[in-house]
Parts: C-alpha cells; structure tokens; sequence
C-alpha cells in the first residue's frame, strides 16, 4: 500500500466519524482514534516518526499577561458552587455580571480529552508565548499502560503540569457517566484521578463530566470527592469542524454574544490548535485598556481570577435560559 493509500484509509473514518456526529461516546473514541492514525501516518510521508513530527509554523505574538502577575496555579479557587450542583455550574461559567460601563471581558481557556503528545509542544508553546495559565481536563486511560506513546503521554502530561497549568480530571475513557451502573461511574471518576496523580504528583481538584451530563448521585459523588465541577459557556463543537479560521470567527463570535467566558477546545485535534492560535490574535488586538475602563477589550485571565470576579458581580439569573434571552432583548434594542 503506498502512502497515499495509507493516508486515505483514516481520512476517511475522520469524515465518517464527523458526519455521523460526535454526541455519542463511541464516535467521540473513534476520532480521536482518526486523528492519532492521521498524525502517525502523515509523519511517516515525510520519513518521520510520529513523535519526530514538527509542530506547525505559528505567527509569533506580543505576550498578554505580565508574567510576574500569574499567580500560582496550586492556590484554592474560588468555591462559587459547594453543593457542586450541574445547574449552578453552568451559571458560573458564565462568568460576571457587567455594570453599564464596564468595558472588562474575561476570557479563559480549557482543553479536554488529552494530553496529546503529538500536539502539546505547539500547545504549550502557543500558552508560554502569551503568558497564558489554561485548564486541561485529562483523560485517564492514555496514562496507564507501558508503550511508547502512553510514557510520552504522561510525560507530557507532567510537562503540563509543570508550567503551571491547571489539571482537571475528564474520567477515565470519556464514558457518559449517566448512561453508566453507579460502579461503573464511579470507577470512571476515581480510575482516571489515579491516573493523573500516579502521572503529575499531584490528585486533581477540578473535574469536567463528558459531554456535561450529570445527575444527583453524580453531584453527590463530585461532592463528596472534594472536586470542583468546572463546565464552560462557549463551545463550538470544534471537534466536529476542519476549518481554523471559521473556527476562529466562530468563537469570536460566541465571545462577543456572550461578554466573554470559559472556552471548550480539544487540545489533541489540529484544527482547534490552530484556532485557538488565531483567536488569540484577535483578542490580543483587542484588549482591555484600564486607562478606558468604560471601552469593550479582552482579558485573559486565569481560573482563579475568573472565578474572583464571578463572585464579585453573579449573574443576576437563575438559570442560563434566563440570561440567554436577556442577552437577546439587549442586542434587540442595540438593533433598533
């Protein structure tokens, strides 16, 4: 088979995979799966090894924090939903309330379902180059095992950790855990946390449910595990999409309706890498400028700034519905 032949066969179950829909955990596995095949495959049209592979050429960038202001990423966060309740986890992914002339727009970025060794330098790189502190919610199962790319994974997996990102837990094969016997659920939960802080040193303290789907026994169990359950508010299901610039002006897009917000990427898929690399472009164009409070700009911060704020000024909504068609009156009378 020539290497073409060898490139189309994944390509193919990529599109297959895509035009099926990712909603369902076994077509989620399976482009993650593609996506792995692909890298391999590619690298080895360029006599390259998998792990050999030179990430993407990437426009270099002013940084957009001091990094002398980055706190440590090891201090609690902001605890804004003890009861660890699915409903008010969506509410404060929603971020602060904004007062009339209230310029400030906060952003913060998450990555699920790695780590990825074949993307994470060019990750990591990209967050080093801005001053950025992210949010990984790692999946346990590409940490256990003793092939190549499972000890490649948990190294990079500590390197992740190491420059200071948060490490989230995003169970231990992406499973929908209310789909799942109780056992089963649980297991996902705690296998997956063993196997982050057997690879980092350390047990996270954040957790992300596939596909967000919760339950009260779930609540209950997130709970009494002392994790925070972190959701997100802007998700452009990148997974499911090829194009970086379309994805860029997508999350543009949902940032500006939304104010800002927690950002849901795939760290392990390269059209989101190069997404995101773009929209930090746009938002670094777009600052905010403290000296012009009252002007719309972009703030990058942090989990625990994020959260601060949030507690500061709560949405004055009890639900997402609520504040959704708030949003909507709002840029209806913009529009007149």
């Amino acid at each position: 088979m020539t290497v073409l032949s060898r490139a189309f066969v994944p390509a193919v179950a990529l599109g297959l995979g895509t035009w099926l829909g990712l909603g369902r955990p076994d077509a989620h596995a399976a482009l993650r799966a593609g996506t792995r095949a692909v890298a391999s495959v590619t690298g080895a049209a360029h006599g390259l090894a998998p792990e050999a592979m030179p990430p993407p050429p990437l426009e270099k960038a002013p940084a957009t924090v001091d990094p002398s202001a980055i706190p440590d990423p090891r201090q609690p966060l902001p605890d804004l939903d003890p009861d660890e309740t699915v409903e008010r986890a969506w509410m404060v992914a929603e971020g602060p309330a904004h007062a009339p002339r209230d310029g400030r727009r906060l952003v913060t970025f998450t990555f699920d379902d790695g780590p990825f060794p074949e993307t994470a330098p060019t990750v990591l790189r990209i967050l080093e180059q801005h001053r950025i502190r992210a949010a990984f919610f790692l999946i346990g199962e590409y940490l256990v095992g003793g092939d190549r790319h499972a000890v490649e994974t948990r190294e990079w997996a500590k390197k992740i950790a190491d420059a200071g990102h948060y490490i989230g837990n995003h169970t231990m094969d992406h499973k929908e855990l209310t789909a799942l016997p109780r056992a089963a659920a649980l297991a996902e939960i705690d296998g997956s946390a063993a196997a982050i802080e057997r690879a980092v040193g350390a047990r996270p303290s954040l957790f992300r449910p596939p596909y967000g789907s919760m339950n009260a026994f779930l609540e209950g169990a997130v709970r009494d595990r002392h994790l925070e359950l972190l959701l997100w508010n802007i998700d452009i299901e990148d997974m499911k999409k090829q194009d970086p610039d379309a994805m860029a002006l997508d999350l543009e897009s949902q940032l500006e309706w939304k104010s800002g917000g927690v950002v849901l990427l795939h760290d392990m898929h390269w059209p989101s890498v190069k997404a995101f690399n773009r929209l930090l472009r746009w938002l670094d164009a777009r600052r905010w400028d403290k000296s012009r409070p009252d002007r719309v700009g972009w703030s990058i911060v942090d989990l625990p700034e994020y959260l601060r704020a949030t507690a500061a000024s709560p949405q004055p909504f009890a639900t997402r519905e609520e504040l959704d068609a708030a949003r909507k009156a709002e840029n209806d009378r913009g529009a007149r």
